[in-house]
């Protein structure tokens, strides 16, 4: 019914959308108008069909359109598409019985909502929940939680002024261990991991009403692409229980799958207090959501529920999405596709002085581009260039947009096949040639 579109309608639609995350007359072009998808692949209004390295926002992580979603989809619609918040629905009692057992450690009681700020919201106030009055939190400097009122100041900004708001001074930002652009010039492991001190000085010296969590991303996405040192997460634990805060894992861009492991806390065996999903969570359909530990305090009446939240269409897409990690394996597969680029990437920069540094677990790696290896000048234009490239020659890859917005990620769904991997690294080679 709706498969195709007139030019004229495309200027319209345009004029009449409102975009808040690229902001007024930003949007990227080319802008692909995507119809179809499948898989690792999809195909816009013209035809054109492109190996999709990012997932559409790493939401993909099982592929496009799997047939075990659309069929679990299908059947649900004939049955109920909608119950009210107060009532429950089998999908809902299922789901939720099956991420308890899946989730790490003791955590096991879980929160459902349609975006992933929601659910880092509905963690903040679980927070102040159990650690009132204690009201701060602390986020790293390169984070990225959403763009709500409450979590725009828990995120990086592009260091234009944000909107006056009364939450904005609960939030503290400290340095994360990015240890190819370590904050304090140190170098690691020589430096002791001096970020992890400096953090726990923060909670005890420059917080302002007591502090009520750390939420922090175990491998961060729009920030940089950035995975830390394996005993940087273990020591985050131990401040966060020595001082008595809650450690809450946004895991919404690295839950089911996609590092290696079902969830980045099992990768780097953490078990945070509160632990955040989302995006690859129902094989394309909206659902987010938090899982937290038993012994904590749930909400008092009425205080964090959302009408769309309990979808029995998105539950369904959940379970059959979770059935279909688990069935096909795929977080040991994200493991083994992750040797296969890492090999082909670090050639690429034996190779290219434009590549800084190539990271990441699973199916969760980042490229930085340099224009000077000493410097480490950020390559800003020279990504901007290999992206449109790529994308050309029917490769889609990420980027980032925090600050330098000089990594490319490669962050594709967890089903994509060898074949479809090495065509995408010949095409990245291919573009970082011209561009040096």
């Amino acid at each position: 019914m709706y498969d195709s579109i007139s030019e004229k309608e495309i200027m319209d639609g345009r004029k009449a959308l409102m975009d808040g995350w690229f902001g007024e007359g930003k949007r990227p072009e080319p802008n692909l108008i995507l119809v179809r998808a499948k898989g690792a692949r999809v195909w816009d209004h013209q035809g054109k069909e492109y190996i999709d390295c990012h997932s559409q926002v790493y939401v993909n992580t099982i592929g496009a359109t799997h047939p075990k979603v659309t069929k679990a989809v299908e059947e649900q619609i004939k049955k109920i598409v909608h119950t009210a918040y107060g009532w429950d629905n089998i999908p809902l009692l299922l789901l939720s019985s099956k991420l308890a057992q899946i989730a790490p450690g003791d955590i096991n009681r879980v929160s459902y909502c349609l975006s992933g700020a929601a659910a880092v919201e509905g963690a903040m106030k679980l927070a102040l929940e159990n650690k009132a009055p204690a009201s701060c939190f602390i986020t790293f400097e390169r984070a990225y939680h959403g763009r709500s009122f409450a979590t725009l100041a828990a995120s990086f900004t592009d260091g234009e002024p944000t909107y006056p708001c009364c939450y904005m001074g609960n939030i503290v930002k400290v340095p994360e261990a990015y240890c190819y652009r370590c904050a304090f010039g140190l170098k690691y492991p020589d430096c002791n991991l001096k970020c992890a001190q400096f953090i726990e000085e923060t909670i005890q010296k420059r917080t302002n009403g007591g502090v009520a969590g750390l939420i922090m991303e175990p491998v961060q996405g729009h920030g940089g692409q950035i995975d830390f040192p394996p005993e940087f997460y273990k020591q985050i634990r131990e401040i966060c229980t020595r001082n008595n805060i809650l450690l809450i894992w946004d895991e919404i861009q690295t839950g089911f799958g996609r590092v290696g492991e079902m969830f980045a806390a099992d990768l780097y065996g953490v078990v945070p207090d509160i632990l955040l999903f989302g995006k690859a969570v129902a094989g394309g359909y909206p659902l987010c959501g938090f899982m937290a530990r038993e012994n904590l305090q749930g909400f008092k009446t009425a205080r964090h529920s959302f009408t769309f939240a309990h979808s029995p269409i998105s539950l369904v897409a959940a379970l059959a999405t979770i059935e279909v990690v688990q069935e096909e394996n795929l977080p040991a597969r994200a493991r083994k596709l992750n040797q296969l680029i890492m090999e082909q990437l670090h050639g690429m920069q034996a190779k290219y002085e434009l590549i800084g540094d190539v990271r990441g677990p699973g199916l969760a790696i980042g490229v930085e581009l340099v224009k000077n290896r000493e410097t480490k000048e950020p390559a800003v234009e020279e990504t901007k260039q290999i992206i449109t490239m790529a994308l050309e020659r029917g490769v889609i890859f990420g980027t980032t947009w925090y600050g330098e917005g000089n990594v490319i990620k490669i962050k594709p769904p967890l089903t994509i096949t060898e074949d479809e991997i090495n065509k995408a690294l010949s095409v990245l080679e291919e573009c970082c040639g011209k561009i040096t």
